[in-house]
């Protein structure tokens, strides 16, 4: 039986109190709260409860009431699939064949969850969910209650002399020794009318289309890709149109046969977005002169991406942002193969145009909107009428959000990274105050801190910081004893 949703009290404005418990030494440890219950959550909770001493509490809490799901896994009528290969989707880095291993088992109650192709087997995003909850609620069983779930936003934190309070919506606060902050994508804070769209994410911009009126989503990523599948897959005909600066749009993932790891970079390479491009091309002559593509020397990128994003100087990442962030995104984020499969046919049919420029105006009337576009070459402008525009565009800075962050922001508690593409951390995902020292018994992990790491938006590389959270908090809650020197 499925574990029940923890309630708060009844009386309002009841502070929880989890109390102390014993840790290893005689030291006093304290519950941890969790901030958002998406992968980067449901991990940290499943790390921590089992880095933490026995008695210790574990709050996961999220505003929307769906745990283990988050934008990206939520059970939904369009069978979307993951990005990324079953065989490197395992929630823990340390077992890679354990997703592999719960597909095979789990596969044959949910038929039709999986496209098996020649580049790998992909699954769909709600089985993928379904996965992650089912983690979620063994690691329940197992805590026996220390891992309790929360329906509730954290609206403001107040610093408490050994920890901290977190104000809830609901008027409850709960008290917690340290706080980890894993808020996954920031929504936008721009208005929607109903015909302008700048959440991408919400169910509600695809919803209730007028079959043959157009519909005009900005950007070409895989958001877009997402998008338009979803239409596609609810039956919408009508003629979509997809515009970006450059118009690139993912490739497809096809067969790796052999790797291709990174080779030694130098320090003239370390420190230049165009030298490290300069030399990524030369890899892959190399690796094509050996019959390998380019897809594995790509892929061979991953485990030193984070440190060479580090590494460049602050104007060399913003060089990178402003000219090769979209090349490296089409090649780096690639379409599962029957997905690109639909996709181009949706292009060849006309159903899909894209088109290369930029969005100039907006106007809205009588639930339409008249979008004027600059063409990429030539300046000229286009003028469409589309029933909706859905801006699918990449992910918003801090900055630009409302909610927690944004209160954590003004308050000073943290501050967003040098990009401002998100909050500012440690190597050990301390998070930076704005005073420019790490906040006492704070951390953040995935989407949230990419400025920092750059390549944490997917499963691959936010189970590393889940198990490294696990690490850095179990250390501070609980000092371990000192090991004496031979």
């Amino acid at each position: 039986m499925m574990p029940e949703l923890k309630q708060f009290p009844d009386k309002p404005n009841t502070a929880i109190q989890p109390g102390k418990c014993e840790g290893q030494a005689g030291q006093q440890s304290h519950a941890i709260a969790i901030i958002g219950a998406g992968f980067s959550g449901t991990m940290a909770a499943i790390r921590l409860r089992r880095a933490l001493p026995p008695n210790c509490v574990i709050y996961l809490i999220e505003r929307t009431g769906r745990f283990a799901r988050g934008l990206a896994y939520i059970e939904s009528s369009a069978p979307h699939l993951l990005n990324v290969r079953a065989a490197n989707m395992s929630a823990f880095p340390e077992d890679p064949g354990h997703f592999d291993r719960w597909v095979e088992r789990e596969s044959v109650k949910f038929p039709g969850e999986l496209r098996r192709t020649k580049a790998g087997t992909f699954a769909t995003r709600r089985f993928y969910g379904r996965y992650l909850r089912a983690l979620l609620f063994d690691e329940m069983r197992a805590s026996g209650g220390r891992v309790r779930l929360i329906a509730d936003e954290v609206v403001g934190l107040d610093q408490l002399p050994d920890g901290w309070r977190l104000l809830c919506a609901s008027g409850h606060d709960i008290v917690a020794a340290g706080v980890v902050l894993a808020s996954g994508n920031l929504p936008s804070n721009r208005p929607c009318d109903g015909v302008v769209f700048y959440d991408p994410w919400t169910p509600s911009a695809i919803a209730s289309l007028h079959p043959g009126e157009p519909v005009l989503i900005v950007g070409t990523g895989l958001t877009m890709v997402d998008l338009a599948l979803g239409m596609h897959g609810q039956g919408f005909r009508g003629p979509i149109f997809a515009v970006s600066r450059r118009g690139l749009i993912p490739e497809r993932h096809d067969v790796v046969d052999r790797p291709w790891p990174a080779s030694a970079f130098t320090t003239e390479e370390r420190h230049s977005a165009l030298a490290l491009l300069r030399r990524v091309r030369v890899q892959v002559r190399e690796a094509a002169a050996q019959g390998i593509g380019w897809r594995a020397v790509i892929d061979g990128l991953r485990p030193v991406t984070a440190e060479l994003w580090r590494g460049l100087p602050l104007e060399q990442r913003q060089r990178f942002l402003r000219h090769a962030r979209p090349y490296w995104d089409v090649h780096r984020h690639r379409l599962a193969p029957s997905a690109a499969d639909i996709f181009d046919a949706m292009i060849a049919s006309g159903a899909l145009r894209l088109k290369r420029g930029r969005v100039r105006d907006v106007r809205t009337a009588d639930g339409q909107a008249a979008v004027t576009l600059e063409s990429h070459t030539g300046g000229q402008l286009e003028t469409l009428t589309v029933q909706r525009v859905i801006f699918a565009t990449g992910l918003e800075g801090a900055r630009a959000n409302h909610g927690l962050v944004a209160r954590l922001l003004d308050t000073g508690l943290v501050r967003t990274d040098q990009q401002g593409l998100g909050l500012e951390v440690t190597e050990a995902l301390e998070i930076v105050n704005s005073q420019g020292v790490p906040a006492p018994r704070m951390w953040a992990l995935g989407p949230i801190v990419r400025g920092v790491f750059w390549e944490c938006l997917a499963v691959p590389d936010i189970r590393v910081q889940a198990q490294q959270i696990g690490v850095v908090v179990a250390e501070q809650i609980v000092p371990l004893p000192a090991t004496s020197m031979a």
